[in-house]
Protein backbone atom coordinates (compact mmCIF):
# COMPACT_ATOMS: atom_id res chain seq x y z
CA UNK A 1 0.00 0.00 0.00
CA UNK A 2 2.87 2.40 0.70
CA UNK A 3 4.22 2.04 -2.83
CA UNK A 4 0.85 2.99 -4.30
CA UNK A 5 0.69 6.12 -2.19
CA UNK A 6 4.22 7.11 -3.22
CA UNK A 7 3.28 6.66 -6.86
CA UNK A 8 0.21 8.87 -6.43
CA UNK A 9 2.29 11.58 -4.74
CA UNK A 10 4.86 11.42 -7.53
CA UNK A 11 2.22 11.65 -10.26
CA UNK A 12 0.53 14.59 -8.54
CA UNK A 13 3.89 16.36 -8.16
CA UNK A 14 4.73 15.90 -11.85
CA UNK A 15 1.24 17.04 -12.87
CA UNK A 16 1.54 20.16 -10.70
CA UNK A 17 4.95 20.97 -12.19
CA UNK A 18 3.58 20.48 -15.70
CA UNK A 19 0.63 22.78 -15.06
CA UNK A 20 2.94 25.42 -13.59
CA UNK A 21 5.15 25.26 -16.69
CA UNK A 22 2.13 25.56 -18.98
CA UNK A 23 0.93 28.63 -17.07
CA UNK A 24 4.35 30.27 -17.36
CA UNK A 25 4.62 29.50 -21.08
CA UNK A 26 1.09 30.80 -21.67
CA UNK A 27 1.90 34.01 -19.79
CA UNK A 28 4.95 34.63 -21.96
CA UNK A 29 2.82 34.39 -25.10
CA UNK A 30 1.49 37.78 -24.04
CA UNK A 31 4.42 40.25 -24.08
CA UNK A 32 2.59 42.70 -21.82
CA UNK A 33 2.71 40.18 -18.98
CA UNK A 34 6.50 39.93 -19.20
CA UNK A 35 6.83 43.73 -19.18
CA UNK A 36 4.53 44.11 -16.17
CA UNK A 37 6.41 41.41 -14.23
CA UNK A 38 9.76 42.99 -15.09
CA UNK A 39 8.52 46.40 -13.95
CA UNK A 40 7.19 44.97 -10.69
CA UNK A 41 10.50 43.23 -10.02
CA UNK A 42 12.47 46.37 -10.84
CA UNK A 43 10.27 48.47 -8.53
CA UNK A 44 11.30 46.27 -5.58
CA UNK A 45 14.77 47.80 -5.75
Amino acid sequence: MKQGRGLVVRVVAWATAGVALLVVFAAYLQPDVAVVLANQLWNCF
